[in-house]
């Protein structure tokens, strides 16, 4: 499989990029009469996992058409890169492309659906494991470097596509996040992908397609991704 981290889906539908950062803590409300504030060492702790989780668990983690409703379909995961498929008027995603045999998780499971009878109405899910610190550091370059391509081409034979990128608002879930819209114009006419990665511990969820419907359904992934 030739999927890192979403980035050869640079032809059918393409990528996004957000802001990496903490979630902000939350107040402990106060106690009330007869209680006593939990402290630290009053509540039990899971250790974080480090290790990658197997492909098995990833699988169980992915959405379902049970998750999503009767007008979903699931279909077969796509991937749209080919050998001569070529990115160029960026350096900074050319280098990260060529990058990509040396940024592959250790495990990866995928799902594709399609809402309704629309192609273009389309819902992607990966879901990648490695280390926390592999992770981090792979999602950060890859955000760095959306940000320093506000607009590249991609090439794939003889055809030409150029693609604009936009950072977009990405709710605050997770130890790290981004989120990027990409307008492009193709064969089909103009189409807009957006793309939200979130870093939980050793998991990143990937939720790409159609704007609406990663809004619509972006924190019932990471729910169930991340409910371990």
């Amino acid at each position: 499989m030739t999927s890192t981290w979403g980035l050869p889906i640079l032809v059918g539908a393409l990528v996004a990029t957000s802001a990496c950062g903490g979630r902000s803590p939350g107040a402990t409300p106060p106690a009330g009469p007869g209680e006593r504030t939990a402290t630290s060492a009053d509540k039990p702790t899971t250790p974080a996992p480090t290790k990658p989780a197997r492909v098995a668990e990833l699988r169980r983690l992915l959405l379902t058409t049970d998750d999503l409703g009767s007008d979903y379909t699931a279909e077969p995961s796509k991937d749209d890169a080919k050998d001569d498929d070529a990115v160029s008027g960026c350096p900074a995603m050319e280098r990260l492309v060529a990058r990509i045999p040396r940024l592959q998780p250790v495990n990866q499971a995928e799902v594709w659906f399609m809402y309704g009878s629309d192609p273009r109405s389309t819902l992607e899910e990966e879901l990648d494991s490695d280390s926390p610190a592999q992770l981090s550091a792979v999602l950060r370059e890859v955000r760095d470097t959306y940000r320093a391509c506000p607009s590249y081409t991609v090439t794939s034979g003889t055809t030409a596509v150029r693609i604009t990128l936009a950072e977009a608002v990405v709710p605050e879930l997770g130890d790290e996040r981004y989120a990027f819209t990409s307008t492009f114009v193709g064969p089909g006419g103009p189409s807009e992908v957006k793309r939200v990665a979130v870093r939980k511990d050793n998991i990143t969820l990937f939720l790409s397609g159609s704007p609406a419907l990663v809004d619509k359904h972006l924190k019932k992934a990471f729910e169930k991704a991340t409910a371990r």
